[in-house]
């Protein structure tokens, strides 16, 4: 229990700080933005290219993780499209619920909480597990904006609108997280040395991106307008912070992941709705409300999905 507490504390202790901040206007709406914009375009790429091009040469154990956390993620969504009707969620409203339950927030906190979790391993095992997590999750993250799109756009089919397919795919290869595990893993496979100085740069901007990010999150958390609580929010909680996680450990079992890829696996499954989620319903024209609510509610219950991804996986 006390491992556990060790771990997630830094995690949740900042994502309260950031909302704390926020209430009490240190960090207002432009600096909140500010931040948000330093971690995913700066920080976090420069964090995985140097991650990734320094790790040992990757294996396919790597490419069979990213399948779980995909398998994991699809299954989800059709499970939530499913049920939606069941937690008495409105047909225009279906999208917005299945995004809620699939997308995690996997690079701002997925990552963190398993940088914590390795901590007291070797360096070279934390590398190459920190790469293992980047690459594995690179293409979900595409997964998630086709999924995405597909729900929301069905949600709205009876409506005028324009196609947002190509936009789609062009803001997926033009994503800084895609493009730096890209880089990152050309890298990796030309076996080319990275410049001691390069690397002495990168390490310490690298490092700012979890704490800068989780601030960051716990900040637009608390800006965001909140629906009343009710059996839709209850149906994505239970979704994304416990079926994800009993999803993982069958698929686990069922592809044979063990070690520290079972770990990533879980754990990136356990994450909380991503801020993402919101920003993708606000361009389709999803249920805003329904979207800010379950990232908030999903938030405070991967207390307990996390340690059940860490005292399954660890």
């Amino acid at each position: 229990m006390m491992r556990l507490i060790e771990i997630l504390f830094p995690v949740f202790g900042l994502l309260f700080l950031g909302g704390f901040l926020r209430q009490i206007d240190f960090v207002d709406q432009k600096m909140e933005t500010s931040l948000n914009r330093f971690c995913y375009f700066i920080a976090l790429p420069v964090f995985i290219v140097h991650q990734v091009a320094t790790a040992p040469l990757l294996d396919a154990q790597t490419l069979e993780t990213g399948i779980g956390i995909q398998a994991v993620s699809i299954s989800l969504w059709i499970l939530a499209m499913l049920t939606a009707s069941l937690f008495g969620v409105s047909a225009r409203s279906r999208g917005t619920f299945s995004q809620s339950c699939i997308r995690g927030n996997l690079a701002f906190v997925g990552l963190p909480v398993l940088a914590y979790a390795l901590s007291d391993r070797s360096i070279e095992e934390q590398n190459l597990t920190s790469a293992e997590a980047v690459l594995a999750m690179g293409g979900v993250v595409f997964l998630y904006n086709i999924l995405g799109v597909l729900s929301l756009e069905w949600d709205r089919r009876h409506e005028k609108g324009g196609n947002p397919w190509v936009r789609c795919i062009l803001s997926s290869m033009q994503n800084p997280l895609l493009i730096a595990c890209f880089v990152g893993l050309v890298w990796n496979i030309s076996e080319l040395p990275m410049p001691q100085p390069l690397s002495r740069m990168a390490s310490p901007v690298g490092a700012t991106a979890f704490p800068l990010a989780l601030i960051a999150i716990g900040a637009r958390i608390r800006g965001l307008k909140l629906h009343d609580f009710g059996l839709p929010i209850l149906g994505a909680a239970l979704l994304k912070n416990a079926a994800s996680v009993g999803l993982g450990v069958l698929v686990a079992h069922l592809l044979g992941i063990e070690g520290n890829s079972r770990l990533i696996l879980l754990v990136l499954c356990a994450t909380p709705t991503a801020v993402a989620t919101y920003v993708l319903v606000d361009q389709l024209d999803g249920d805003r409300s329904l979207a800010a609510s379950a990232i908030a509610i999903s938030t405070v219950a991967s207390v307990f999905s996390l340690s059940a991804a860490l005292a399954l996986g660890l």
